[in-house]
C-alpha cells in the first residue's frame, strides 16, 4: 500500500520554494542595479560584471532544486553569453536585462514553463557579442561539451563571431538534457569525458528521437583508425588534434551551419 505524502514535509518544501522565489527576486534587483552601473559606466566595469555573474551563478544553483530547472538553464545561458562575448567592453547591458526579465517572468507565474515554452525562452536569449558589441546574423545553434580552458574559450567565441548561438556544458548527461531541450544543429565534444566518452554521447543522441539529427564532431588527441571511424553513428565525425585540426573543424562547422 502506497504511503501518504507527509503534509508537514509538503509544507516545508512549499516554504523552501517560496523562500527561493523571494531570494531570487532580491538577487534580480541587485543584478538590475549592477546592470545600471554597467550602463552608466560608473566604476570598474569588470567588477560590476563579476557581481552579476556571482549573483546569477547563485540563482543557477538553486533553480533545479526548487522546481524551476528553466531558471537554472537561463542562468546557464547567461554564463554562456559572457564566455562567448569575451571582453567586458563588448557586453551590452540590454542583453543582461533580457536574462533577468525571463527569470522574473517565471517567478511571477509561480510555475515551471512547459517544454515548448522553455525551448522558446532559451532560444530567444541574447547570443555572444562581436568586438565592438555587434552581432552576426544567426546561423544556428551549437553546443560545446568541453572542459573549461583556452581551447573551449576560443572555439566558443569564434562560433559566436560566426553567428552561432552557443550553449556550453561540461557533463555528457547535461549535454543530452540540453540537446533534448534546445535541439542544436551540432555538438562539438571532446573524446574523453566523465561518465561517457564523445562517441558514446554521439550514439545516445543518435538513439534519442528528439536529437537524432544533431551532427556531432568528436575531438581527439589519438590517431584516428578505421576501426574508430566505423564505431561512430551517422552524422558524426572524428577530428584529431594536429596540423589539420582547425581546417577540419571549420569544414565541419560550415557543413552543418545554416
Amino acid at each position: 500500500m502506497a504511503q501518504d505524502f507527509d503534509p508537514d514535509l509538503e509544507m516545508i518544501l512549499a516554504d523552501m520554494r517560496q523562500e527561493f522565489i523571494e531570494e531570487t527576486r532580491d538577487k534580480i534587483e541587485e543584478i538590475d542595479e549592477a546592470i545600471e552601473r554597467i550602463r552608466n559606466r560608473s566604476g570598474a566595469l569588470e567588477n560590476h560584471i563579476l557581481d552579476v555573474k556571482r549573483l546569477m551563478h547563485s540563482i543557477k544553483g538553486g533553480g533545479g532544486s526548487f522546481g524551476f530547472p528553466t531558471i537554472s538553464k537561463i542562468a546557464h545561458g547567461f554564463e554562456d553569453y559572457l564566455e562567448t562575448t569575451g571582453s567586458a567592453e563588448n557586453v551590452v547591458p540590454a542583453d543582461l536585462r533580457v536574462f533577468c526579465d525571463n527569470i522574473s517572468a517565471i517567478l511571477e507565474s509561480g510555475r515551471e514553463p512547459d517544454v515548448q515554452e522553455t525551448k522558446m525562452m532559451l532560444r530567444s536569449l541574447p547570443t555572444g557579442r562581436r568586438q565592438g558589441g555587434g552581432q552576426a546574423a544567426e546561423k544556428g545553434m551549437a553546443m560545446l561539451l568541453m572542459p573549461r580552458g583556452v581551447q573551449r574559450k576560443i572555439i566558443g567565441q569564434e562560433l559566436a563571431q560566426f553567428g552561432f548561438r552557443v550553449s556550453i556544458v561540461e557533463d555528457p548527461v547535461q549535454a543530452l538534457d540540453m540537446a533534448i531541450t534546445l535541439h542544436p544543429d551540432f555538438l562539438i565534444a571532446t573524446h574523453i569525458n566523465a561518465k561517457m566518452n564523445g562517441e558514446e554521447l554521439a550514439w545516445a543522441l543518435h538513439k534519442t528521437s528528439a536529437t537524432r539529427n544533431v551532427k556531432v564532431a568528436v575531438l581527439t588527441s589519438d590517431d584516428i583508425t578505421e576501426e574508430m571511424r566505423e564505431s561512430i553513428p551517422p552524422g558524426t565525425v572524428l577530428i584529431a588534434k594536429g596540423p589539420r585540426f582547425t581546417l577540419e573543424l571549420m569544414q565541419f562547422i560550415r557543413s552543418v551551419g545554416k
